[in-house]
């Protein structure tokens, strides 16, 4: 009995002495798991190593690469590569050297000049938590910048050349409903794209450029200088519609000008 009591004595002195070690507060918290960081929250945010030899506008399009990084977050972005992530890619280089052209007043880079500007730009991807691999994840290269076979690469010469009237109004605002029977913004960029690639056709010998001779592959490549001079003339995230609508319409055709650009 004398042994139960002192071992009840004991304990109780040491429970007290334990309490005295605990900080005073009105009331005991309640005690909660500890959470690891959410798998949707970006972490990497370090400052980018740029070349400083890329005179592309970032600033222009900043909401467009957080958007981008977002969806090329470095955990996901090997798996949603070609659902989510490479096609967000190649849609904010479109519109990344759309708007910078209202400045550099070009719509393409040189070799030398692209390998710079994407460097850059998956720095600064990385920085806000993208994968460090996009280039070989989404195959894309320095001629995702260039201007391919197209003949035509400077704003001016491309407003000489087309009617930009007419691609205004017929892509400025796509009827997501209507585009893919009517195929009117998609009639203007392919009748622009004729117009740029005739830049490089041979006259026949009554002076006539030779139509019928240009190469679907030029016209293709000029399919892409047509929509980043739509991009120059559109709000980022109002172009983003813009492409997401034609590529929604393009999708099951299997046509390569816009295949790329959902997101």
């Amino acid at each position: 009995m004398n042994g139960n009591f002192f071992s009840l004595h004991n304990s109780l002195i040491f429970d007290q002495r334990a309490d005295n070690l605990l900080p005073e507060t009105g009331n005991p918290e309640p005690l909660y798991p500890l959470l690891g960081p959410s798998p949707f929250t970006i972490t990497n945010n370090t400052a980018p190593k740029l070349s400083g030899l890329c005179t592309l506008d970032f600033d222009a399009i900043d909401t467009m690469m957080s958007i981008t990084a977002t969806d090329c977050f470095t955990v996901f972005a090997p798996y949603l590569a070609n659902v989510v992530c490479c096609p967000q890619l190649e849609a904010t280089l479109v519109i990344l050297i759309g708007q910078s052209s209202k400045k550099t007043k070009t719509l393409s880079l040189n070799s030398t000049h692209a390998k710079h500007c994407l460097s850059d730009f998956d720095q600064i991807l990385t920085s806000q938590g993208a994968d460090n691999t996009l280039q070989q994840i989404c195959s894309v290269g320095p001629s995702n910048l260039t201007e391919a076979s197209c003949p035509v690469k400077d704003v001016d010469g491309f407003e000489k050349m087309v009617n930009t009237s007419k691609i205004l109004a017929s892509c400025g605002k796509i009827d997501l409903v209507n585009e893919c029977c009517r195929e009117t913004c998609q009639n203007a960029i392919s009748e622009a794209a004729k117009d740029l690639a005739s830049v490089s056709n041979e006259f026949d010998a009554m002076g006539i450029r030779r139509m019928s001779d240009i190469s679907t592959r030029v016209i293709n490549d000029c399919k892409s200088i047509v929509l980043r001079w739509l991009a120059s003339k559109l709000e980022p995230l109002r172009d983003k519609e813009a492409l997401r609508g034609l590529a929604n319409c393009n999708v099951n055709k299997g046509e390569p000008i816009m295949l790329h650009l959902i997101f």
